[in-house]
């Protein structure tokens, strides 16, 4: 008797046949998204300070430009170590905040995020040198491509020592690091413009003569340094 329940129970209160199962599954899939939505999406978690700092620069350029000072183009060669400096921090940001571990566990990888925020500092880089450069090299009277020489040597030394460091152990407990690796640039930069006399012209003629091929091997060594913090930003998480 309880088992012929049993049966009638089941069989009044047993699922329906699904329908349309098929559409539904399909239906609720992840929306597909592009390279350059999930590079956009990534913008977002940028900090204000790094747009600022690249806002600031350009500022300082047109500024000079305006009141024709020769003096800005110290200035913004003295602030680029500092937006690589920045560039570094907020590349790394997710490991410092501990979100690494989420982020691994989400549709996009931790590599894919860190190429991702890499692309975007180093777009914001590369338009901050397209607009300080031309407009510094009208104040100075010198080429825009040697101008630009001048500031992206900074820029990308500060960033081929940041990155190692960032990856060591002292790096990775703080900010600073970057920080002090960009402010021992910049006041290389400052004392040498102001008190280098002979050592700061024979620096100017190095780079009238090697500025474009050192630049270049400093861009191989950053992007080289680049690709190994992204290849190890999983182990490091």
């Amino acid at each position: 008797m309880a088992s012929d329940y049993k049966d009638l129970l089941n069989e009044a209160f047993s699922a329906p046949a699904p329908k349309g199962k098929d559409a539904f599954l399909k239906n609720i899939r992840p929306r597909e998204v592009s390279l350059f939505a999930m590079i956009w999406q990534q913008a977002a978690y940028i900090r204000v300070t790094a747009w600022l700092l690249a806002a600031l620069v350009v500022g300082v350029a047109i500024a000079g430009a305006v009141l024709k000072l020769e003096s800005a183009q110290n200035a913004v060669t003295m602030l680029m170590p500092f937006t690589a400096a920045v560039a570094v921090i907020e590349s790394n940001r997710s490991r410092r905040c501990g979100m690494s571990e989420l982020e691994t566990a989400t549709r996009f990888s931790l590599r894919s995020v860190v190429l991702a925020r890499m692309t975007l500092l180093g777009a914001a880089a590369l338009i901050v040198l397209l607009i300080a450069a031309p407009v510094i090299s009208a104040v100075t009277c010198e080429g825009a491509v040697f101008t630009a020489v001048r500031m992206v040597i900074p820029y990308l030394l500060t960033m081929s020592i940041s990155l190692p460091i960032e990856r060591s152990s002292l790096g990775r407990k703080t900010d600073l690091s970057s920080l002090a690796v960009a402010s021992v640039v910049a006041f290389v930069i400052y004392y040498v413009s102001n008190f280098g006399g002979a050592a700061f012209t024979g620096y100017l003629q190095v780079i009238g003569r090697w500025g474009v091929l050192i630049a270049l091997g400093l861009l191989a060594l950053t992007a080289a340094q680049q690709w190994k913090t992204i290849n190890k930003s999983e182990e490091l998480a």
